[in-house]
């Protein structure tokens, strides 16, 4: 069985629509229960080809064409709309996680989900997943590297990291909002730069911070083959033997905290996949596309499957079987 664990997807009734050009940013818009209408602030009119790529139907054919037989929904990361008021935030989560269970009800075999989450307010964020996976059935919860220009290691966030470690469910980081914004505006930089050094900001936060450390089962997996971080650990292994900085939250080296991550495949490069898979073995990597942004791995079969010094059993763990067994499917 083949999973992808970095599919992004949006309730299409709930797609921001209206007249104008978008800028490569959308949202959602929901109706609230009192009958006021909530539309997420970044929310710019899409564009047909923005609609159709969260059309179920087009989503299964494009999933049969790739060979992979289930997508792990994840909201699109524009809508990690953390400056939002934290009531109208949690209000959009519950629909949009309800939107979730009823796509993933109506295709069993083919979707499970991760929760979109307040994390503005990590208390409710906390009620919200544990809503989400018991009485919905979602498999985990998906969060920006870091909420609103806040790390991961802020004491705040303590009561989120307890839940989801009580629950024993995976969280996905996925980068947004990325760090040096104002630097990485041209050439598409904020992706090709920003994105994979702001997954080692939040990496190392968790790491260095001491939440692995406080929180020891607590289940992480980092998007784009854990940005930068396989390359620079060993600086971090280094730093924290040589400097006292590194050393205020945590006692053991971060090597020993670094092995409790998971991994994406979408790494756009065999060489660099391949290193990935013989720094953390191929039992911390799961297969990921990005779909259906334009920066995904439109033929991932084939990537994992051309990798060399992998064996077939390695390959199957990457193909899905570190997957159903980290989100017990």
């Amino acid at each position: 069985m083949k999973i992808d664990v970095h599919a992004h997807y949006i309730p299409e009734r709930y797609i921001a629509v209206g007249d104008g050009t978008p800028d490569g940013s959308y949202g959602v818009e929901v109706t609230a229960s009192d009958g006021r209408t909530l539309q997420t602030l970044a929310a710019r009119p899409p564009t047909q080809d923005v609609r159709d790529s969260y059309r179920i139907s087009k989503r299964l054919a494009d999933m049969d064409a790739m060979g992979v037989d289930m997508h792990m929904l994840s909201v699109s990361p524009q809508l990690f709309d953390y400056h939002m008021p934290a009531d109208v935030q949690l209000e959009i989560c519950r629909l949009i996680n309800d939107a979730f269970s009823e796509t993933i009800a109506a295709h069993p075999s083919r979707f499970a989900g991760l929760a979109h989450l307040p994390m503005q307010a990590p208390e409710a964020a906390a009620r919200e997943l544990e809503r989400a996976v018991r009485d919905l059935g979602m498999r985990g919860a998906e969060i920006c590297t870091n909420i609103d220009g806040t790390n991961l290691d802020d004491k705040s966030f303590a009561v989120f990291w307890a839940k989801a470690q009580e629950l024993d469910v995976p969280i996905f980081l996925h980068p947004q909002n990325v760090l040096a914004a104002d630097r990485l505006s041209r050439y598409h930089l904020i992706n090709l730069i920003g994105n994979p050094t702001e997954t080692a900001v939040a990496a190392a936060s968790l790491i260095f911070g001491g939440v692995f450390r406080e929180f020891p089962r607590l289940k992480v997996y980092l998007a784009h083959g854990g940005g930068t971080c396989p390359l620079i650990r060993g600086r971090w292994e280094h730093g924290w033997r040589v400097r006292p900085e590194a050393k205020v939250n945590i006692q053991r080296p971060p090597s020993e905290y670094f092995r409790l991550l998971f991994f994406d495949s979408l790494s756009h490069s065999v060489p660099a996949l391949s290193y990935l898979i013989e720094s953390v073995g191929a039992d911390r990597v799961m297969m990921g596309t990005d779909y259906p942004a334009d920066m995904r791995d439109s033929d991932p079969v084939k990537t994992i499957a051309s990798l060399p010094r992998v064996t077939d059993r390695e390959k199957d763990l990457i193909y899905g079987d570190t997957a159903r067994e980290l989100f017990k499917l």
